[in-house]
């Protein structure tokens, strides 16, 4: 009967392995959806300064319609930064087939890629006080 035991406990304990494997799949593919989606929010509010911009230099003469390049030069940074990841996407379909140096190069680009991010976030941020501080003055 102790057999038995230590045999049900060590198959609920290969069990529970797998639950928490599966999971922690789960969870880094959810990272990814939401990494993706927070970029997606970011594109598309920046799409609205763009037009924001555009309108406040239609409407307001004293504003340049240069000042339409701080959104437009920001939507390019995103376009990098998705491009990044697309390229990264890309690594990791096949990494089973890459030598260890190039996956180690690959954490690499993935951390320069989650820094971007930031900054894209940060650099979105600014966008918006210039925004903000153009509606204010006039």
């Amino acid at each position: 009967m102790d057999d038995f035991n230590l045999e049900q406990k060590m198959r609920e304990a290969a069990e529970r392995d797998a639950r928490m494997k599966k999971r922690e799949d789960e969870a880094v593919a959810d990272i990814t959806k939401y990494f993706d989606r927070i970029h997606d929010y970011i594109s598309n509010y920046n799409n609205l300064l763009i037009g924001a911009f555009f309108a406040l230099a239609q409407f307001q003469e004293n504003i340049s319609r240069w000042t339409i390049l701080f959104p437009v030069l920001n939507l390019w940074f995103l376009i990098l930064i998705n491009y990044r990841q697309m390229e990264n996407a890309r690594f990791l379909a096949d990494i089973n087939n890459k030598p260890v140096g190039e996956v180690v190069k690959y954490g690499k680009s993935i951390s320069r890629t989650n820094g971007l991010s930031l900054l894209a976030i940060l650099s979105t941020l600014i966008v918006t006080v210039a925004f903000l501080c153009y509606l204010a003055a006039y």
